[in-house]
């Protein structure tokens, strides 16, 4: 309906945007009255999450309308979910969270959006650092006026909006309040987490129709990681029924600061700042439960390992133990049977004793008779006299010579 163009001021030197009616439509009196109205419905507002207006003029032949807002340097919802993909929960919960302060805000000024979308959420940065959403264009607004000008503009049975976002009851041309506002913020949260919309068909038509006969899927089914929490909260702003969908925007906010500071976004990770969230990678964390049984598989590796790694140190203790008693030990030698001693050999009876003038008789020493000689021990004659296996040869076989005890 207008265009955008970014000024500054001639004295001043700060920069505004400028939004002017197109000049093609200013001869339609019910398009002016819109753009007229976008403008007090802002101004109207105010807070720190609505782009703020700060004047409205026209030409005196009514050729041109415009009015003067502030300049915003960051971009789109609808920009930022194209170039950089699905928005990590805690961030969109943070975003949304503004989001629906600023529509609770028009709510309470009697002022129904009528058009919430991507495009027309704004993402900027404060000074410090943090995000800050801003909802802008509220040319189709519904806006309860006052006096001479109390009728409002959508005559019955009109379809104000974009299909996409629209609430059943408005595809429908019905009655419409704050809680088609609500339904459309369900859808933007659901582009928000999923990159995707809940509900899609080939035509425009088809899509209203859709709207108010398909019922969409869970968030998580689309992306994983969303939380069964966040799960029930889009499907709850989803619902088709406007009774059946959070009461207010104070109600729908009040739950999303809920689900920040609940333990299912907390375990696992930092936890979400409770404003705006100045970390965009930052990632959710899982809910504790499903973590519950990797632990107790770690700890009975951990036990097993412990038990293997015991016995182990047992085992070697032991060795250790016994090795200065093994190696102390001699090794026993096998038993060797002692031989019988030999049987003496007889003397021949040819051989005479050898008389007392025997020079082989030591001196101061008598031959003994044979008797005597048969007698002797053994042991003492198995060590004089050698066994008969004795080789012939030998000189000390016959005992006829004796060997040099020296």
């Amino acid at each position: 309906m207008g265009a955008v163009y970014l000024c500054e001021h001639a004295v001043l030197g700060r920069r505004y945007a400028v939004k002017v009616l197109r000049p093609d439509l200013g001869e339609d009196a019910e398009l002016v009255e819109r753009f007229r109205n976008e403008a007090i419905a802002a101004s109207r507002i105010g807070g720190e999450n609505v782009v703020d207006v700060l004047d409205f003029g026209e030409e005196d032949d009514g050729a041109l309308y415009y009015y003067v807002m502030e300049a915003l340097e960051g971009r789109s919802l609808g920009a930022l979910i194209a170039e950089d993909g699905p928005i990590e929960v805690p961030r969109a919960l943070a975003l949304l969270e503004q989001v629906c302060r600023a529509l609770g805000a028009a709510h309470a000024r009697g002022v129904v959006h009528r058009d919430v979308k991507p495009d027309n959420v704004f993402v900027v940065r404060r000074e410090d650092g943090a995000e800050q959403a801003k909802v802008i264009d509220f040319g189709i607004s519904q806006v309860a006026l006052e006096g001479p000008r109390k009728e409002r503009l959508t005559e019955a049975g009109a379809i104000m909006g974009t299909p996409e976002y629209m609430a059943p009851e408005q595809a429908a041309g019905g009655k419409v309040d704050h809680r088609a506002d609500v339904y459309a913020l369900g859808v933007l949260a659901y582009e928000m987490l999923t990159g995707t919309l809940p509900i899609l068909a080939t035509t425009p038509i088809a899509t209203l129709v859709a709207h108010q006969t398909r019922i969409p899927d869970a968030p998580s089914l689309r992306r994983v990681g969303i939380p069964p929490e966040v799960d029930a909260l889009v499907l709850a702003a989803l619902a088709k029924r406007p009774e059946d969908r959070p009461a207010s925007m104070d109600a729908f906010a009040a739950r999303i600061v809920a689900l920040r500071t609940s333990a299912a976004l907390r375990h696992g990770g930092a936890a979400s700042p409770a404003g705006p969230s100045r970390h965009p990678v930052e990632t959710l964390a899982l809910p504790a439960a499903p973590r519950r049984r990797p632990r107790r598989m770690r700890a009975t590796i951990a036990v097993a390992i412990a038990v293997a790694l015991l016995a182990s140190a047992a085992t070697i203790w032991a060795r250790t133990r016994r090795a200065p008693a093994i190696a102390a030990a001699p090794a026993a030698l096998p038993a060797v049977p002692e031989p019988a001693p030999a049987a003496p050999a007889p003397i021949p009876a040819s051989r005479p004793p050898p008389a007392a003038s025997d020079p082989a008789a030591p001196p101061g020493r008598t031959a003994a008779a044979p008797e005597e000689r048969r007698r002797e021990p053994p042991a003492v004659r198995t060590a004089r006299r050698p066994s008969r296996e004795r080789h012939l040869d030998d000189p000390y076989a016959t005992g006829a010579l004796k060997p040099d005890p020296f």
